[in-house]
This record gives C-alpha cells, sequence and structure tokens, in this order.
C-alpha cells in the first residue's frame, strides 16, 4: 500500500478531512475512530483514480469521489449516529434562521449539510423558500437549484432553468458559461466550446472563458490545447480569484502528459494561491484537497 505515496502528505490529507468533517457534521468523540479506515479507504480511491487515467470534468469528479464516496460509507458505518447528529445539526440552523430569517448565508449552510447527505427535495424547498426571501438573488438561487439537480442526476432540468434564466437576463454572460458548464455535462462540448468563443469574442479581457475552454479541453483529453487556454487565461486575469484553480489545472494536465516536473510546478503554485484565496473556505479545502492528492500522486515519479 505504499503506492500511494508518502506518508507525511498522506497524514496532511487525513488531518484535513477529519478536522473538515468533525467540525462540520460529526462530533468530535469520531475523530479517532475515522483515522483507523481513512487511510485504507484514501489509498483505495488514489489506486482506483490511477487505474482508470480519466480526467474527464477532473476536479468536480475528484471532488464527488472522495466526499460522497466517503459519505456513503460512513452511513453505512453507523447510519443510526449519523442520522441523529445529521438531524441535530439542522435543527440548530433552523433555530438560528427562526432567530434570524433574513440571514442568506444560514440557508446555505443548511443547504450545504442536506446537499452531504444527498438530501435533494429538501434542498429545493429551501431554496423555494429563499427565492421567496430574496428576490434579488434570483440567479444565485437559481444556479444552486441547477446545481442540485445536477447532483440528484437531472442534468436536462439543470439546463432548462439556466435557459429560463437567459431568457430574463440575455446580457448576463456569466449564465452563458454556466450553458457552456451544463452543455458539456451533457456531452455537447461542441456546443460548449462554441459559447465560449462567443463569449471571448464579446470580453476578451476575461480570462475565465479560456479557463472554462481549457476544462473543457481537458474532457476531451486535448491536453496539449488545453495547456495553450490554461496559460492564456492567466496571462489576461493573473490574479483573479479562480486563477490558483487555473495552475492546478495546469499541473493535471501535464501529469496527464508525464512531464512531472511541470505538474509539480503548477500543482504547488496553485495550492500556495488556494492558501492565500479569499474563496469560501468550502471551496479552498475542495482544491487544497485536489492539489494535494495530485501532488501526491505526481511526487512518486
Amino acid at each position: 500500500m505504499e503506492k500511494f505515496g508518502r506518508s507525511g502528505s498522506l497524514n496532511s490529507i487525513i488531518d484535513d478531512i477529519l478536522e473538515e468533517i468533525c467540525e462540520m457534521i460529526f462530533h468530535k468523540h469520531f475523530k479517532e475512530s475515522l483515522r483507523e479506515f481513512l487511510p485504507r479507504y484514501i489509498k483505495y480511491l488514489a489506486y482506483k483514480i490511477e487505474t482508470k487515467k480519466e480526467f474527464k470534468e477532473t476536479y468536480d469528479k475528484l471532488e464527488e469521489i472522495i466526499w460522497q464516496n466517503m459519505t456513503d460509507l460512513l452511513q453505512s458505518q453507523n447510519s443510526e449516529t449519523l442520522e441523529t447528529q445529521y438531524r441535530e445539526k439542522i435543527k440548530e440552523i433552523d433555530k438560528e434562521i427562526k432567530s434570524n430569517p433574513n440571514n442568506f448565508e444560514l440557508y446555505n449552510s443548511k443547504i450545504r449539510i442536506l446537499l452531504y447527505f444527498n438530501q435533494y427535495s429538501d434542498v429545493l424547498a429551501v431554496l423555494e423558500k429563499m427565492r421567496a426571501l430574496f428576490p434579488e438573488r434570483e440567479v444565485d438561487i437559481m444556479i444552486k437549484k441547477a446545481y442540485t439537480l445536477k447532483k440528484d442526476k437531472n442534468l436536462e432540468e439543470g439546463l432548462k432553468i439556466i435557459e429560463e434564466l437567459l431568457e430574463k437576463y440575455p446580457k448576463n454572460n456569466t449564465l452563458y458559461n454556466y450553458k457552456a458548464y451544463w452543455s458539456s455535462y451533457l456531452g455537447k462540448n461542441q456546443e460548449a466550446l462554441n459559447i465560449l468563443r462567443g463569449l471571448i469574442e464579446k470580453e476578451p479581457e476575461k480570462g475565465i472563458y479560456h479557463d472554462t475552454v481549457g476544462e473543457i479541453l481537458i474532457i476531451l483529453k486535448e491536453y496539449g490545447k488545453a495547456i495553450e487556454e490554461l496559460q492564456k487565461a492567466i496571462e489576461i486575469n493573473s490574479n483573479e480569484w479562480f486563477i490558483h484553480q487555473t495552475y492546478i489545472k495546469l499541473g493535471i494536465c501535464y501529469k496527464a502528459l508525464g512531464n512531472h516536473d511541470l505538474a509539480l510546478r503548477n500543482l504547488k503554485k496553485g495550492k500556495e494561491l488556494t492558501k492565500k484565496s479569499t474563496s469560501d473556505t468550502e471551496t479552498k479545502q475542495k482544491w487544497l484537497k485536489i492539489s494535494d492528492l495530485f501532488l501526491t500522486e505526481t511526487e512518486k515519479f
């Protein structure tokens, strides 16, 4: 099982995971019992990732493999206890919402927990309530609804939401960027690329479109072309909020092409920038874990 990589890196990943899940979901008393099986489980995941060599929707898929599979495993080990803790956490948030019903972030916290436990119908109900309470946040709320439908394997309905938003807000280019993502999720990668090329013509000063093109080219396993697009994103907007992700994606591309030196350089740069990022904690932790997993796999060469 030494195949996974350096024990120090593995221990760091395990500590991060335990710290996050015991803070957000489980009682701290669970920490040591969870520690016993996490090393074997993470090594198994690393082996599965390495064997398949599939980089399709790399960052999104990797997050789902780690968190969703781990959730399933934990629930099967002690479902009654976990369900109790989950319900208690929801009760706590509901109590806070009752005291402060106009706090948007409280609803977001509730949604994150419900998503973690795959309670999609409950998430959709909360989002409908949010839409009534915060009409000015309609686009944000409806994108969350589309994302929830995606998690529930209902991609077509998610795309329908985005298209309805575009009818209402036809000048919102961010929505076209989302449409490109959803088209790609549905396997319509060429359509997605056409949307993004149009956005690049409209707003050449926005590197994020090149970043998204790079992601889709990763899905198509066109790693050389993906690298060109990701590098353009960095050239145009080297200090933008998403650039830490761009470096990590570059590292993934170089790893796929067998250039381990450049893979390490970009993964480390991405990890360093992620630590300094002003993104929300959940997003930061997600990208730190992705960079750590690919660094661990790359460093063994």
